[in-house]
């Protein structure tokens, strides 16, 4: 789906994950001053397993958990000048993670994901909705009829391709980076991302005879 070079970093995110949307901005000014290309992916995070089952079955002890993950979260987004409210349900990703592939084969990713995701963190967009997922696109500049006809033909394969190319590389949360086959889970690891292909950088550029 991607043409992938040796200076590509596969980036995993699920849109629904609030770690996801805060580290998508530092992720790109990482590429920018690195010179790598980030091909990006969808995730789709198992959140009832991984915070105690559906929104009614949670112990005080998950509910304290989330709590203090978006409390954590808006400091996060603060810095960035973003905002971030908690979601009022578990989101069903699928149509919004189709439209994501297909807004990223047509190149204009970011034109969709930008203003859908700001929405979406002010509880102002339903990921759910056909309607509103493809007046998104819409809005991004692509032709809603291509993506009646793409999700008719290839969405759920894409999908379920983006999904297996995670699984095989190890992904198991979002965001996830993989540089080279190493994974870096998570925007708090960064840094250590740009400090590994600073190095990596560094030995590539080394002659033969000081290896």
């Amino acid at each position: 789906m991607s043409g992938q070079n040796e200076r590509t970093v596969d980036v995993f995110i699920d849109l629904r994950s609030p770690y996801s949307y805060l580290a998508i901005q530092p992720a790109r000014e990482l590429a920018n001053e690195r010179g790598v290309v980030l091909d990006w992916w969808p995730f789709v995070t198992d959140f009832e397993a991984a915070y105690g089952g559906k929104v009614e079955e949670r112990s005080p002890r998950d509910v304290a958990k989330l709590k203090y993950l978006y409390m954590d979260c808006r400091r996060l987004a603060k810095a960035q000048g973003l905002h971030i409210r908690a979601t009022t349900k578990l989101w069903d990703a699928t149509l919004a993670s189709q439209a994501l592939l297909f807004a990223k084969s047509k190149q204009r990713l970011w034109e969709f994901c930008d203003p859908l995701l700001a929405a979406f963190w002010r509880r102002e967009f339903d990921l759910e909705s056909p309607t509103q997922v493809a007046a998104a696109l819409a809005a991004a500049g692509l032709n809603t009829e291509e993506w009646t006809g793409y999700q008719k033909s290839r969405a759920m394969y894409d999908l379920r391709f983006a999904l297996a190319r995670g699984e095989q590389l190890g992904v198991f949360g979002a965001p996830t980076f993989v540089w080279q086959g190493e994974l870096f889970w998570g925007g708090d690891r960064l840094p250590l991302l740009q400090k590994t292909i600073g190095s990596d950088a560094q030995l590539d550029s080394t002659p033969p005879d000081r290896l």
